[in-house]
């Protein structure tokens, strides 16, 4: 239907009133789903895969029974030089905070969060220290051991009867592990001590670990990473309360935690972000309403981002998309982008059309009519790109397409309709009211009133998004109040205004669109000037595009914590000083899955050799101990059966079965054997020395889960240094592989596989990656055929398209170039530039195709594009850039890259839909 457009203009101006109550309508109903179904479940980041099952396999056939939070102690330097912990003073104060936090656990003064008011610190009797352990494992305990035999206590020892003591532990073959807590820079030289000649242990750090009753904490393991749920952050307060007790005064060392509370301090770090955040919008606003010359337009916009937010949150609660750091925070904010895009776009068309009409209406009638059905694609453009992530098999990644989906659908109504619709109606009320209030008074109270509606819009919009939804709402009702119903009312009910500043007897000054302002000339004259030359522009064009392909071409995936965490704080100062004082000696854990009939003496004695081949792989590490792996699994279990005597001997008595070990492999000689140890050990734990446990029901249980139809399962854990290198990981995984499926093939063995976290992140950033390569086409490809049907033509639809490869391509080369990679963040940034990129190249392509039918000749409709459309998407691109620009200086790295690389981006869209389009648009329209 031809004019169907200003039809639809002209019956929505004529049921204003209708139209805005529908629109009140729904933002009230919406209202209740965004405050009462806020998603309590995170969208998944992770992909299906065999390391993910391998993964949730093992979740969930192996307790949990103990909590374990990992530490740094570093000793200060009394003098220049190396600090060392293995002294009286450290040790000492050591022990008393220690003291501290059991008697605070007994008072169940260890209660944070959400817990249950009980004890929390776990107890257990280390079998090779011959010590019970409660709460904290360390070295201490084995020092004091070690000292007791001397006849003396730490409280009496000397530095030099505690390096004897250290001398005696490192001497003994069965206590070597405990080299493993301290630094690797731990060294010895040879002293002559209280008549002795000893090895002189230094170490300038130790590490520690606390222990907590995993079952009364949820049960389930610590998720170091953001998302997670209640249990993760109760687990986390408890690290930060057992960390703050155990630093004590740190007279004699400092602490530091390792990854111990990722999501309080995502949240930390996120309510420094949120103030820029808040500023990327007040700025965003405020350069729309000085762009547009407009306070109305200001408080619209700002009060319209509120609003936007509740149909956001609201829709995407019923239509049940799940939370997520992406959708809850990304996908908010680089709305910001596409509603002043809209509102940008149909307001400035509005205000152009003032200069030929008397009535507003009239003005309105055919500015947004001419420009709603770019607006209408720019929308359907916008959304297929979003949701072409439903490529993805990205649990979160789905959701990020989908609310980004809803995001835009709600940018266009509220801010791309209902915004300029209530500029309109208000302008015509102030032209109506012929009361004069212009003059200086005027001016400084709308600059203030501008500002203050972006401030509240601002704050409103960060509350909704990440604090208290319930006052930002209240904020946003008392916004719209202060800066709009009662200025409204004042103006319809002709309150004397002069003295206040309110609105002007000519209204042109606050809506009047200036063609020869500055801002216009200089970009009428720049883009003629590059149209003009539309050969040499193309080629300089190609040139740099192709550099910037060859530096995308080598971006890759990468993870570093920096990327997602300020550098300077105590969460990544506890990584570094992690890698100072480990290296190469320890690492990321990793986990190798085996599965078979595990009561095979030659399948055990496979595993054996795979764990001797461990050694071989440059990248697995070698613990100052020398170790390859570490923790519990079916081999140490039996290794630690055929030690123990008492043990022996009771499952001789309980399954008359006597346990040999005629090779020294140290795995029981038969199949019989095997499967007492198993079964014995899962029910009553292997017995040790004076009546204590060497290994609890609960560690055979961690170490073996026994079938009787031998799908028996076992894990290996390994640690791999430099983690943060992803490219470590990879060579790793490459190494590791073809060992661990040679151990698959053995005959009893019927699944193995590597999984943990460095490879369950390595398929993370895989699949996100190729979520990019594919969604890209697939968007572009989509909106391609959109355009050729919207437009009606090939060529115009084939020439819109194009500058959004050309900001893909020039984005990412520029991240490689700065130094940024490839990340699950990173990546969306892909999807959104197709977003913004489409909707300029729209604009002004629909412009171009507008002015041809009234233009003389192909420069003339260039420059009058530029006149119009091409101004309105300098001052749509400034308000987004300076608004991102300002969060790219937030602390947090995660808000800052994003904020800084969408800020490139819509300039790079605005440079493509400035200057390169409308030489491709003057190619192609050539003839007509």
């Amino acid at each position: 239907m031809r004019n169907w457009n200003l039809k639809f203009t002209e019956f929505v101006t004529e049921h204003f009133v209708w139209v805005f109550a529908i629109g009140i309508f729904i933002t009230v109903i919406l209202t209740y789903p965004f405050t009462q179904w806020a998603p309590k479940s995170q969208a998944s980041p992770n992909p299906p895969g065999e390391v993910y099952d391998l993964q949730i396999d093992i979740d969930n056939k192996f307790p949990t029974p103990v909590h374990i939070a990992g530490f740094v102690l570093e000793a200060r330097q009394e003098q220049p030089g190396m600090g060392d912990v293995l002294t009286s003073n450290v040790l000492l104060e050591f022990k008393n905070n220690l003291k501290d936090l059991i008697l605070l656990d007994q008072n169940k003064g260890l209660t944070v969060g959400t817990l249950e008011t009980q004890t929390y610190l776990f107890q257990y009797f280390d079998y090779d220290m011959g010590s019970n352990v409660h709460g904290i494992s360390s070295i201490l305990n084995a020092i004091e051991e070690s000292l007791f035999g001397m006849g003396i206590t730490l409280e009496t020892a000397s530095d030099d009867q505690i390096k004897l003591a250290v001398h005696h532990l490192f001497k003994d073959k069965s206590t070597k592990r405990l080299r493993d807590f301290l630094s690797v820079d731990a060294d010895f030289k040879e002293k002559t001590v209280m008549g002795q000649e000893i090895n002189y242990w230094v170490s300038p750090a130790m590490l520690f670990y606390a222990l907590a009753d995993n079952s009364k904490l949820g049960s389930s393991g610590l998720e170091i990473g953001m998302g997670g749920g209640p249990d993760v952050i109760n687990k986390e307060h408890l690290n930060r309360k057992i960390m703050e007790v155990m630093s004590g005064t740190e007279s004699a060392f400092e602490i530091w935690g390792i990854a111990i509370d990722a999501n309080l301090e995502a949240e930390d770090e996120g309510k420094t972000a949120g103030i820029y955040i808040m500023f990327t919008i007040i700025a965003a606003v405020i350069v729309v309403g000085i762009s547009l010359k407009s306070y109305w337009v200001t408080a619209f916009t700002g009060i319209g981002l509120s609003v936007l937010i509740i149909w956001l949150k609201g829709i995407s609660a019923i239509v049940g998309l799940k939370s997520g750091l992406v959708i809850d925070l990304v996908v908010p904010i680089s709305m910001i982008s596409l509603g002043v895009d809209f509102v940008v776009h149909a307001v400035r068309r509005y205000q152009e059309e003032i200069r030929y009409h008397v009535s507003r209406v009239q003005s309105f009638r055919v500015g947004y009519s001419a420009v709603l059905i770019a607006l209408l694609m720019a929308m359907a453009s916008d959304g297929i790109a979003f949701l072409s992530n439903l490529s993805s098999n990205i649990e979160a990644v789905i959701h990020f397409g989908c609310a980004a989906a809803v995001a835009v659908f709600s940018s266009f109504l509220v801010l791309g309709f209902l915004t300029p619709l209530a500029t309109m109606k208000i302008d015509e009320l102030i032209l109506n009211s012929r009361l004069n209030c212009s003059g200086w008074r005027w001016n400084i109270l709308r600059w203030v009133s501008v500002v203050a509606v972006a401030v509240i819009s601002g704050i409103s919009v960060v509350l909704m998004i990440a604090l208290d939804p319930f006052i930002g709402i209240l904020l946003l009702l008392a916004s719209l109040a202060i800066f709009v119903l009662i200025p409204v009312c004042m103006f319809k009910f002709k309150v004397p205004l002069e003295f206040m500043g309110w609105g002007n007897s000519n209204s042109a000054n606050d809506t009047n669109f200036d063609a020869t302002s500055i801002t216009t000339n200089v970009v009428v004259k720049l883009v003629e000037s590059v149209s003009s030359r539309v050969w040499v522009s193309i080629l300089i064009v190609i040139c740099f595009t192709s550099v910037m392909t060859y530096f995308a071409m080598r971006l890759e995936p990468s993870f570093d914590v920096k990327d997602f965490f300020d550098s300077d704080s105590e969460f990544v100062e506890g990584l570094d000083k992690l890698d100072e004082h480990v290296r190469d000696s320890g690492g990321e854990p990793g986990i190798a899955y085996v599965s078979g009939d595990l009561t095979d003496p030659e399948a055990m004695s496979a595993i054996l050799l795979f764990v001797d081949q461990l050694r071989g792989v440059d990248e697995v590490a070698l613990s100052p101990s020398g170790e390859v792996t570490f923790g519990l699994n079916a081999l140490t279990l039996l290794n630690v059966a055929l030690s123990s005597e008492e043990a022996k001997l009771a499952i001789y008595k309980d399954k008359n079965v006597s346990l040999t070990d005629f090779n020294h492999d140290g795995i029981p000689d038969t199949r019989e054997q095997i499967r007492a140890v198993y079964e014995y050990g899962s029910l009553f734990g292997i017995p040790g020395s004076n009546e204590q446990m060497a290994l609890s029901v609960e560690q055979v249980r961690g170490s073996i889960y026994f079938t009787e139809d031998g799908l028996d399962l076992t894990t290996i854990s390994f640690q791999i240094p430099g983690t943060r290198d992803q490219s470590v990981v990879t060579a790793s995984g490459n190494a590791l592989r073809p060992i661990i499926a040679r151990l698959g093939s053995h005959e009893s063995i019927y699944k193995t596989g590597l999984t943990g976290s460095p490879f369950t992140r390595e398929k993370q950033l895989t699949e996100s990656t190729k979520t990019l390569y594919t969604s890209l086409p697939i968007a572009i490809i989509a909106a391609m055929i959109l355009l050729i049907f919207t437009m009606r033509s090939f060529k115009y639809a084939l020439v819109t398209v194009i500058p959004i490869g050309l900001v893909v391509v020039w984005l990412y080369g520029v991240m490689y170039i700065a130094g940024f990679a490839l990340n699950y963040v990173t990546a969306m940034i892909g999807a959104i530039s197709i977003g913004v990129g489409i909707d300029y190249s729209i604009h002004m392509t629909q412009r171009y195709r507008e002015e041809m039918n009234r233009s003389q000749g192909q420069l003339a409709a260039i420059r009058n594009a530029a006149a119009g459309t091409g101004v309105a998407l300098v001052a749509s691109a400034a308000s987004s850039i300076i608004g991102f620009t300002v969060m790219g200086f937030a602390p947090m790295p995660i808000f800052a890259s994003y904020g800084q690389l969408t800020a490139v981006m819509i300039f790079f869209a605005l440079i493509a839909a400035l200057l390169v389009l409308p030489c491709l648009l003057i190619i192609v329209s050539r003839g007509e």
